[in-house]
């Protein structure tokens, strides 16, 4: 068994929206402490309106919500934990696994059979800066998964 995704992927994800939150936070500060809030609303609303447009715009692309927590190889089948659900994955549900790389960030979308679900995870922060690393990763789960297929037959 190994850890194959980034370990504090559950912490990377909280902290990315709680520092959306404290951004918003300190934007809105200066005119709640002032009192401009409440004599000339739209000077602040329009900034925050702004800035929450920004925030949601970013979350959109980058999908950071959809990433698993934590993804374990284990031979023959792959542990997946989002939150407190935790589900196990054979390699022979498995169609293929390939890398995106989306802002900056390269993550592993592993492609199930049934067509519409997908795992995207992180891979461990020792491959972050090493795309090829993260494509040997991909490639060698769906060869995996290709010879659990054989292996089961048809």
């Amino acid at each position: 068994m190994q850890v194959i995704s980034f370990k504090n992927t559950q912490l990377f994800k909280r902290g990315m929206w709680l520092s959306a939150a404290a951004l918003v936070a300190v934007v809105a500060a200066p005119s709640v402490l002032n009192g401009a809030l409440w004599q000339d609303p739209w000077v602040s609303v329009i900034p925050l309106c702004i800035l929450s447009g920004f925030w949601v715009y970013f979350f959109r692309k980058t999908q950071i919500h959809r990433l698993a927590d934590q993804v374990i190889d284990c031979e023959n089948h792959l542990q997946v934990r989002r939150g407190a659900s935790e589900e196990i994955i054979p390699f022979s549900a498995v169609a293929g696994a390939e890398v995106s790389t989306s802002s900056g960030f390269h993550r592993i979308t592993v492609r199930l059979v049934n067509g519409a679900a997908t795992i995207e995870f992180l891979p461990q922060a020792s491959l972050w800066g090493n795309l090829r690393a993260v494509q040997q990763l991909a490639s060698h789960l769906t060869d995996r998964a290709r010879r659990a297929k054989d292996e089961r037959g048809p």
